[in-house]
């Protein structure tokens, strides 16, 4: 099973989910908002010496557990727990680090080759850097800059967009950009899923949160890809595709 994890106001996450639906069998492909996870009936996260599990039942009777996932895009920035916001300040912020700590929790125990994209100890979604980190890292990498470009500026409307997935490119690659240079942005950041954005062949911003329907029919065969035959991904669920059996 394809697991999608958004937030409701995530448009992308469910242009992928009716896209991935119509192309795979039925019940293959999940989408799960952050409330969904917030009043789960129940959930149970086990870490021991022989093994790590986890299983959560939602209120509409579906359980996930890490047996029946194959791939997770994760596209969470954090979990807000709205209905504490009623008792003391105190009691919010607590229940607010024990929930996101436990998801945190159950998104590392997945298998790394399967999760788009890791969580960080800051974001669930991954590690949320600041233009002027993502500004220092793409000038590490070999990409160029505007000249002159102010991390603190307003955000720069690209008219370039390119998705590095794990190792593959999306998108169309500016003139005289290297496609190992926006390898090693993800790599260096830690992000298998990372849509870096561009002026002309000038770096100007990235994100874990891609737009994903600029990227189309490509984004889709990917997915349906690395869930069968054509990855390995150590699991031993896969979505009998026939366009790729």
């Amino acid at each position: 099973m394809i697991l999608i994890l958004c937030h409701l106001h995530d448009a992308d996450a469910i242009w992928l989910y009716q896209r991935l639906k119509r192309a795979s069998p039925p019940d293959s492909v999940r989408i799960v908002s952050v409330d969904e996870l917030l009043y789960a009936r129940t959930v149970r996260h086990t870490l021991d010496a022989d093994s790590v599990e986890f299983r959560i039942q939602l209120q509409n009777g579906q359980t996930l557990t890490n047996d029946n996932i194959s791939l997770v895009i994760n596209r969470l920035y954090y979990i807000d727990p709205v209905v504490w916001k009623q008792t003391s300040p105190a009691q919010y912020q607590y229940v607010s680090q024990e929930i996101n700590a436990l998801y945190l929790s159950v998104l590392t125990t997945l298998d790394k080759r399967r999760l788009y994209n890791p969580p960080s100890a800051s974001w669930l979604g991954g590690r949320n850097l600041t233009p002027a980190e993502w500004q220092l890292l793409g000038l590490r990498s070999g990409l160029s800059v505007p000249p002159g470009w102010s991390p603190v500026a307003s955000p720069v409307l690209p008219d370039s967009r390119v998705l590095v997935i794990v190792r593959q490119l999306l998108g169309q690659l500016p003139d005289g950009v290297s496609p190992d240079a926006c390898r090693l942005v993800a790599q260096q950041a830690g992000m298998p899923l990372l849509e870096l954005q561009f002026v002309e062949n000038q770096f100007v911003a990235a994100t874990s949160f891609p737009a994903f329907h600029h990227y189309g029919d490509d984004l889709i065969t990917h997915f349906l890809i690395a869930t069968t035959n054509g990855t390995d991904l150590g699991h031993p669920e896969r979505i009998a595709h026939p366009t790729f059996a």
